[in-house]
């Protein structure tokens, strides 16, 4: 805890002064940028290299996961926030897969029942108002035999660092300005929303700027409806 906290720290005046000059979305590729240089690139690349058919990138933020995609997919991207959406049309025109985005929450996709082989989402239900209707969302835009791929960043397990997590969360969502929450056990909540969990593998990446929050990769495919 000590090791992640004295990193956060230590680049905080630069996040500072970067928030000064630059708009939000900008802010936001700028450090979406430094994690991919830190390692988060081979994660996303491991995420969607195999990925085949109609896939479905819910939050796709200002597109640093187009790069990722192989070509031969199409790939639709959501989100709702139009400042970032502009960054990620630009990061579309420049990929290998056929990429189209739209404006979209994530709670209420614009898309009928059973549209996509694949369901991609990186970094997104620590921030959506309802992870719940999320998960229920992609379930229902799955086809048959599709998947869920994952990159999460959850609470810690470990004790002192859960706790820590709950308590400075109301700051953190001031500070990140787009709802992000440290404390979400998104992998307990997939379960609990009936999702079974084919592959987990658990990262941190020590990025300039962002907190080196415990990370999870996670290969999901929808199992039992949860119960009522």
């Amino acid at each position: 805890m000590l090791k992640e906290l004295a990193h956060f720290i230590r680049h905080l005046p630069g996040v500072v002064r970067l928030g000064v000059t630059r708009s939000h979305a900008d802010v936001f590729a700028v450090l979406m940028e430094r994690a991919d240089a830190a390692g988060l690139a081979e994660w996303r690349a491991k995420l969607v290299r195999d990925v085949k058919g109609h896939v479905l990138e819910i939050g796709c933020g200002t597109g640093s996961m187009f790069r990722h995609y192989p070509e031969g997919v199409t790939v639709v991207g959501t989100e709702p926030a139009e400042d970032f959406l502009a960054l990620a049309k630009d990061a579309a025109a420049k990929c290998a897969a056929d990429v189209t985005t739209r404006v979209a929450h994530a709670e209420r996709l614009p898309f009928q029942d059973r549209s996509f082989d694949v369901v991609v989402v990186a970094s997104v239900l620590c921030a959506v108002s309802s992870v719940d209707r999320t998960l229920a969302e992609i379930r229902r835009v799955l086809k048959p035999g599709g998947e869920v791929r994952l990159i999460e960043h959850i609470r810690s397990a470990r004790a002192v660092p859960g706790l820590l997590m709950d308590v400075f969360n109301p700051l953190w969502r001031l500070w990140n300005r787009v709802g992000c929450n440290m404390n979400r056990r998104t992998d307990a909540t997939l379960r609990a929303a009936g999702f079974d969990l084919v592959e987990v593998v658990p990262f941190q990446t020590f990025a300039p700027g962002l907190p080196a929050f415990p990370t999870l990769w996670i290969r999901a495919v929808p199992g039992a409806a949860p119960l009522p």
